[in-house]
């Protein structure tokens, strides 16, 4: 069941604002071609997600936001730390 905890936990306004930040930097990064505001998009993805990763459902996030959350390094912040999907 610890697996499943997020199943049973309504997301807050706040907590669906930031997944939504989240999940939109992480599907515009591979498409942005000027590289400084590559690294810049990159810069603030990876802030949000060490903020507020750790309270976020991994199974909430689309195919595309998961795919480059993992390229980027960052999936295994997303998630009570040791619960990866």
């Amino acid at each position: 069941m610890e697996g499943h905890f997020f199943q049973f936990m309504a997301e807050t306004q706040e907590q669906w604002y930031n997944r939504q930040a989240i999940e939109q930097l992480a599907q515009h990064i591979p498409f942005e071609r000027d590289l400084a505001c590559k690294a810049e998009l990159i810069e603030m993805l990876r802030g949000l997600v060490i903020r507020h990763g750790r309270g976020m459902d991994p199974l909430s996030f689309g195919f595309e936001a998961r795919n480059e959350l993992i390229r980027l390094g960052l999936w295994s912040r997303i998630g009570p730390e040791g619960t990866q999907i």
